[in-house]
């Protein structure tokens, strides 16, 4: 059977478009990241948050085991400069960076903010995650092992799902006393003091915020709304953003079709 010229256009457009698609495949994967904080105003807050895409051997926290330098100043002041420069000396083909909220700040109640890693599918194939949660002196939450989290499967296809932050995740860092003294996010404390603890890292839920309750956070509300186990911390969604080229082919294939189908006049 003769193909008409149109469909014969439409072949030949959709076959561009699928392989400029294939071929972006091969290369670097933009991927958004979103992090959205659903806390009510009388609630907690998050700190910027450190994300690594790595190739599943970078574990910078165990429980059981004392915290190190990076891990203490997420843990103590939502400072994730530390393990940035751990990982990416650690292993440099590790994409490292900090999520912060719309406008560039912590994540308060309500507030969310996004940020693009431009990832390799097999260097980058596991993410991990760390951030302060306050109002406290050393709470955080971050995924203990280091694969638990997955971005791409073994055959290099984005498979990341969204991520429910439970209360039951948190985890106490052990390196300094739980009090309102040196309690980041308090009004009237200074987050740089507090009384070290010399512990190790460890859940402690049921203690981590009784210091805190009623407080005067530096919303200038009471800390009512305690997270509990159950607690929705946050979610963290990914997308994967196309690169401008597949976009500008697919518009072309598009067009192409459309030009295509239009009729033409009989001479």
């Amino acid at each position: 059977m003769v193909r008409a010229p149109w469909t014969w256009s439409i072949a030949v457009s959709i076959t561009a478009c699928m392989g400029a698609m294939v071929a972006s495949t091969a290369h670097a994967v933009d991927v958004r990241v979103t992090i959205s904080n659903p806390s009510p105003m009388d609630g907690y807050a998050l700190s910027r948050f450190f994300l690594a895409a790595h190739d599943g051997t970078y574990d910078y926290f165990d429980n059981g085991s004392m915290a190190n330098l990076g891990t203490e100043n997420v843990a103590e002041l939502g400072a994730s400069a530390d393990l940035i420069g751990d990982i990416n000396t650690a292993q440099p083909t590790a994409v490292a960076a900090t999520a912060t909220a719309t406008g560039g700040g912590v994540f308060l109640p309500g507030e969310s903010g996004s940020i693009v890693l431009t990832l390799d599918p097999t260097l980058n194939r596991y993410l991990s995650y760390g951030a302060m949660v306050v109002p406290s002196n050393d709470a955080f939450v971050g995924n203990d092992s280091p694969t638990a989290i997955e971005l791409f499967d073994s055959g290099g296809n984005f498979v990341a799902t969204t991520l429910t932050l439970l209360g039951s995740g948190i985890w106490d860092a052990g390196t300094e006393v739980n009090q309102t003294f040196g309690a980041a996010f308090l009004d009237g404390e200074d987050a740089t003091l507090g009384d070290d603890e010399n512990d190790v890292i460890h859940a402690d839920l049921a203690n981590q915020f009784t210091a805190y309750a009623g407080k005067t956070t530096a919303l200038g509300v009471p800390f009512a709304s305690i997270p509990s186990a159950g607690t929705t911390l946050a979610t963290i969604t990914f997308e994967v953003v196309p690169e401008p080229s597949a976009l500008m082919l697919a518009g072309l294939a598009i067009g192409g079709l459309l030009v295509a189908r239009i009729p033409r006049r009989r001479r």
